[in-house]
C-alpha cells in the first residue's frame, strides 16, 4: 500500500561548532543567536551533549532556557521529539557543540562506545553545519583539513576589515566554502568572559557587545537563508503527549531553584508535568520550609560551595528537609544537589559546613575539576529510581568527592562502575539512604524516560530517626 506525502514543518535550523577541541566556540556562538535575535528571529539553542558547560550563555543570547541533545543518551526518535518539541515552528534552532572527524572520535567522545557527536546529530536532524575557525590559530603555509561537509565559515578573532577579508578570501579560494561572519578578537570583552565563575553566564551587555562585532562583518541574510534552506518532517510525540486519563492525583515535586542550584534539563522538569506531577520550586537559601504536601524533593546540581555559610545558618530548612525524609518521602539530588544533603560541606577555603545531614558524609569541593566523563552504570539493588539490573547513562561530575564516615548505601557495584570515578570510589557515584537518593552523575530524564516515570509513581520508605 503506497503511503502518501511525509508531512513537513518548517524548522530553521542551523549546527554551529569548531572542529577543533582547542578553540571556545561559545563567544562566536552567543554573538550569532544574539545577532539574529536582534533581527527578528526567535532562538533556541541546544547543547550537542547532555551536561552543563562552564558558562551559560544561551539564555542571555536568546532569552530562553538552553536544551540539551546528545546522540550518545537519546535514540534519533528521541534526539528528533525533544528538538521539534522545543523548536516547534516558530523558532530558528541553533545546535553548538564540536564537531569531530568521523563517528565516535573526537575529544569529547570519551571511547567507541561513548559516542557523543555533533556529527551524528546533523545526520539525525539534517542541519546546515556552520564551522567556527579560529584564524588567530592558522598559519597561512599551513592550513588544517578542509572542514568535512560544512555549508559555511565564521571566523572568529580577526584583527579588522582587511584582516577578515583577507582570511575569507583565502579560505573560500582553497575550501569552496562560504564565510558567512566573523568575530573581532575583542581582548576586554573575552577577558571579562574568562573571569566569570564556573556555572555563571555572561550578562545581556556582553552578548551585545559580541553581536555589534560579528554585525560589522556577517551576512544574516544568508545565514537565515542556510538555517531555512530544508523543511523538518514531522514527529508524532511520544514522550511529550500528555496522558489524557490520571489514576488518582499526581504526586507534588519541589525542586530547588535559587543561586546555589539551578542546573536542570528543562525537558526532564516538562515530561514531569505532562505525566501527572505538581512541580513547584522553592528556594533552600531563603525559604524557611519546603512547599506543603511535597512527596519529592528534586535537588539540582550547582554551586552551594559559594553559599554554604547561608545554607548552613538556614536551620528552618534544614529541619524541614529532615523532616520530609523521616516521614518516609523521596528526595532526588544530583552534584551539587548531593553535596547539599550531606552531613558536612567542606568548602574551597576548608571550612567544614553542617548540611541536611540526610548521607553520613562530607563533601569536599574539587576546585580543579575535569571535563564531564560519560559513564554507564548498572542498579544494583532496587529503589524507587529503579530496579535492579536497570541501566543508566550519564556524565560523572567531578565538581565533588564524597567521603562516606557513616553507613551510606551505594546503588551501583564496583564492576557495573568500573573506572569511571578517578578521584574516588566508584561506587559513591549513586548512593541511597532511607529514600534519599544521590548522584555524582547528571542523569537527563528525557532520555531515560523509564527512570522519570519512577518520580511520578507513589513510593514509601521506612521512617527513619536522627
Amino acid at each position: 500500500m503506497a503511503g502518501g506525502p511525509i508531512p513537513m514543518l518548517r524548522l530553521p535550523r542551523l549546527a554551529v561548532g569548531s572542529i577543533d577541541q582547542n578553540v571556545d566556540s561559545q563567544p562566536l556562538s552567543w554573538a550569532l543567536m544574539t545577532l539574529l535575535s536582534s533581527r527578528g528571529h526567535r532562538v533556541q539553542h541546544f547543547y550537542s551533549k547532555a551536561c552543563f558547560p562552564r558558562l551559560d550563555g544561551g539564555p542571555a543570547a536568546t532569552g530562553v532556557s538552553s536544551r540539551h541533545l546528545d546522540s550518545w543518551l537519546m535514540t534519533p526518535e528521541v534526539c528528533r521529539e525533544v528538538f521539534t518539541h522545543a523548536g516547534g515552528q516558530d523558532r530558528l534552532c541553533v545546535v553548538e557543540g564540536f564537531f569531530d572527524g568521523g563517528r565516535g572520535e573526537g575529544a569529547n567522545s570519551g571511547s567507541a562506545s561513548h559516542r557523543t557527536s555533533l556529527n551524528e546529530l546533523c545526520e539525525i536532524l539534517d542541519l546546515p553545519r556552520m564551522v567556527i575557525v579560529d584564524v588567530a590559530q592558522l598559519d597561512g603555509c599551513n592550513l588544517p583539513r578542509r572542514p568535512q561537509q560544512a555549508e559555511a565559515l565564521l571566523l572568529d578573532n580577526v584583527q579588522d576589515a582587511r584582516h577578515a577579508a583577507r582570511w575569507q578570501t583565502t579560505l573560500e579560494a582553497l575550501w569552496k566554502i562560504p564565510v558567512l561572519g566573523a568575530l573581532e578578537a575583542l581582548p576586554q570583552t573575552r577577558r571579562a568572559l574568562a573571569a566569570l565563575p564556573r556555572g555563571g553566564a555572561p550578562t545581556k551587555e556582553l552578548c551585545a557587545t559580541l553581536a555589534a562585532s560579528l554585525a560589522r562583518y556577517s551576512q544574516p541574510k544568508r545565514i537565515s537563508e542556510l538555517a531555512s534552506r530544508r523543511d523538518f518532517p514531522v514527529v508524532r510525540p511520544y514522550l511529550f503527549e500528555p496522558i489524557r486519563e490520571q489514576l488518582g492525583e499526581g504526586p507534588r515535586v519541589a525542586v530547588a531553584f535559587d543561586e546555589a542550584f539551578r542546573c536542570y534539563f528543562p525537558d526532564a522538569l516538562e515530561l514531569l508535568e505532562l505525566h501527572g506531577a505538581t512541580v513547584v520550586d522553592f528556594s533552600p537559601l531563603r525559604d524557611e520550609c519546603l512547599p506543603a504536601d511535597v512527596d519529592l524533593v528534586y535537588l539540582g546540581c550547582g554551586h552551594p560551595e559559594r553559599y554554604a555559610a547561608r545554607l548552613a545558618a538556614n536551620h528552618c530548612m534544614l529541619f524541614s528537609m529532615r523532616e520530609h525524609l523521616c516521614a518516609g518521602r523521596r528526595i532526588y539530588a544530583e552534584g551539587g544537589g548531593l553535596a547539599y544533603l550531606c552531613e558536612y560541606l567542606m568548602t574551597p577555603a576548608g571550612e567544614r559546613l553542617p548540611m541536611v545531614g540526610a548521607f553520613e558524609a562530607t563533601a569536599s569541593f574539587n576546585p580543579q575539576p575535569t571535563a564531564p566523563l560519560p559513564v554507564e552504570l548498572t542498579l544494583d539493588r532496587q529503589s524507587w529510581l529503579g530496579k535492579a539490573g536497570a541501566p543508566l547513562r550519564g556524565y560523572l561530575n567531578s565538581n565533588w568527592r564524597i567521603e562516606p564516615h557513616g553507613p551510606v548505601d551505594s546503588l551501583v557495584n564496583a564492576a557495573s562502575a568500573g573506572d569511571s570515578t578517578a578521584d574516588g570510589p566508584s561506587t559513591n557515584a549513586l548512593v541511597r539512604r532511607y529514600a534519599a537518593i544521590g548522584s555524582l552523575v547528571h542523569l537527563n530524564f528525557a532520555a531515560q524516560a523509564e527512570l522519570l516515570m519512577n518520580f511520578t509513581r507513589p513510593a514509601f520508605e521506612p521512617i527513619c530517626a536522627y
